[in-house]
């Protein structure tokens, strides 16, 4: 209590231009004070916020994720899909199929060159590649062909160049490369 009578004591004996002096100098500390805390409050409520809303990764983390374990199962389902079709054709040969096809399609007087060349993927499995040459086609002959290879679940087309044959007006000259996969144990091309 005597505290505070010092205190009264102390502004009674003030002149009016030092109490309105020390009293402005209170009101703007504690203007500051509450301007502070009132500046703090709603940072933290803004940091919390986009800390629910996402704003900091969360739910895109989640979606990514999501997203991760998805690609995982197709990816799983994928290779179940190619381990099926590589057991039912053991001793598939890229080329022996390639000649073939050209044969029941009456095109190999059409192939030029070919070769094939295998790459290492992984643990399990090789891709066996082969680069062919046909010269002087036209484009039915050429879409018999590509629809025949786009039936064959055990071979995909890599590239396909079609250029206007320098030879006979009319035709076409074409470069494919396909491939296959195969078991790395086995020793096919």
């Amino acid at each position: 209590m005597e505290f505070l009578n010092k205190i009264r004591d102390f502004v009674q004996d003030l002149e009016e231009k030092d109490f309105y002096k020390y009293l402005g100098i209170t009101l703007l500390v504690f203007v500051a004070i509450l301007s502070f805390m009132v500046y703090r409050y709603y940072s933290n409520v803004n940091y919390y916020k986009d800390l629910i809303e996402g704003g900091e990764g969360i739910n895109e983390q989640r979606e990514e994720l999501v997203n991760i374990l998805k690609r995982s199962a197709v990816v799983k389902r994928q290779k179940k899909e190619v381990d099926e079709i590589l057991k039912k054709e053991e001793d598939f040969k890229i080329i022996g199929y390639f000649n073939d096809l050209l044969k029941k399609l009456k095109l190999s007087s059409y192939k030029k060159d070919e070769n094939v060349m295998q790459k290492e993927l992984d643990e399990n499995y090789k891709m066996s590649e082969l680069n062919a040459r046909l010269v002087s086609m036209d484009m039915k002959q050429l879409c018999e062909l590509l629809k025949e290879l786009e039936d064959k679940k055990r071979i995909n087309i890599k590239s396909l160049e079609i250029k206007r044959s320098q030879k006979k007006k009319g035709a076409i000259d074409v470069d494919i490369i396909i491939s296959t996969l195969l078991p790395k144990a086995s020793g096919t091309t």
